[in-house]
C-alpha cells in the first residue's frame, strides 16, 4: 500500500501536483503554460508572460477589482500584476500568493509627448527626489500597510511658489493600488501621483488630475487632453518610438499572483 501511494505522489510531482480542490498546482512558470492568466486591459503584462510561458490564454480586465473577483472564482489561475501592486494586494487577501519566480524585470515611467520641452526639466526635478533621499522616504508611505498616511502632500517649503510656470495635466489610472487610484474619499492618491506632484512644484507648476482606464491614457496624450500620463506604465521600447518618458521613477517587475491553495511549493 504504501508503494502505491508513493508512486501516485511521484506521478502528481511530475504532472505539476493537484490543490486540494483537485486543480493544478504551479511549481515553475512553465507550469503556467496554457493557464488562463488575468491582466489590466492596456497594459504591456501579456507580452511580457509570452515572452517566458507558451500558449497561455489571457483574459483582460478594467480594474483591479475586477482581476481579484475573476482569480477568487476560479475564471482564471492567476493574475499578472506589476510588483507594488501584488504586494499589497496579498497582503489584503490572505488567501493569496505571489508566485516565486518573476515574469520580467520592469520600470515605471511618466509618459509624455516626443520632444516635449518638459522632459529634460521633469527628469531634473525627479533626480533631485532621488538624490535627497525623498523618494524612498514616500515609497516607505505608499507601500506600507498603514493608510492612515497615504495622502497626497501639502508642498508649502519654496516661499516662491506661484504655480506661474504652468499646469500639468496628468492623466492617470484609477485602479492601480498602492500606485494610482481613488481613494476612499473620491480623491486622487497613490505612489505615482505623489512623485508626479512633487516634480510639478519644483517646476513652480500646477498639476490638474484627470482621471482614466489605464488603456485610454495614451490615447488621451496624443490627443493633447493631457500633458503627462502614468500609473505602473512600463517604459518598453514599443513606447519609445512614440512618446519620450519621464523617468525610470520606480524599477519592479511583473509578477503572477496565484490562490494559496495552488502554489506547489
Amino acid at each position: 500500500m504504501k508503494k502505491i501511494i508513493c508512486s501516485l505522489a511521484v506521478l502528481a510531482l511530475l504532472l505539476g501536483g493537484c490543490s486540494g480542490s483537485g486543480k493544478k498546482t504551479f511549481v515553475n512558470l512553465s507550469d503556467f503554460e496554457e493557464a488562463k492568466i488575468g491582466s489590466l486591459t492596456g497594459a504591456v503584462f501579456g507580452q511580457f508572460v509570452d515572452k517566458v510561458i507558451p500558449n497561455v490564454n489571457h483574459s483582460n480586465y478594467n480594474n483591479l477589482a475586477d482581476q481579484v473577483a475573476a482569480l477568487s472564482s476560479g475564471k482564471v489561475d492567476a493574475l499578472a500584476l506589476d510588483k507594488p501592486v501584488a504586494e499589497l494586494l496579498v497582503a489584503q487577501q490572505k488567501d493569496f500568493v505571489i508566485f516565486p519566480d518573476k515574469v520580467a524585470d520592469d520600470r515605471y515611467g511618466f509618459a509624455v509627448p516626443k520632444n516635449s520641452q518638459l522632459t529634460a526639466r521633469a527628469n531634473e526635478a525627479l533626480k533631485k527626489l532621488k538624490d535627497d533621499g525623498t523618494l524612498s522616504e514616500i515609497g516607505g508611505i505608499w507601500f506600507s500597510a498603514d493608510e492612515t498616511k497615504k495622502a497626497l502632500p501639502r508642498l508649502d517649503y519654496r516661499p516662491d511658489f506661484d504655480g506661474a510656470a504652468g499646469t500639468i495635466k496628468y492623466g492617470f489610472d484609477t485602479s492601480t493600488v498602492p500606485m494610482s487610484y481613488v481613494g476612499g474619499d473620491g480623491q486622487p492618491v497613490g505612489f505615482d501621483l505623489d512623485i508626479i506632484s512633487r516634480i510639478a512644484y519644483e517646476l513652480n507648476m500646477k498639476i490638474e488630475f484627470v482621471p482614466m482606464n489605464f488603456d485610454a491614457l495614451l490615447a488621451a496624450l496624443a490627443s493633447g487632453k493631457v500633458d503627462v500620463v502614468g500609473g505602473c506604465m512600463s517604459i518598453t521600447e514599443e513606447r519609445l518610438k512614440t512618446v519620450d518618458f519621464i523617468g525610470p521613477y520606480y524599477e519592479g517587475g511583473i509578477v503572477l499572483v496565484v490562490k494559496k491553495d495552488r502554489l506547489g511549493r
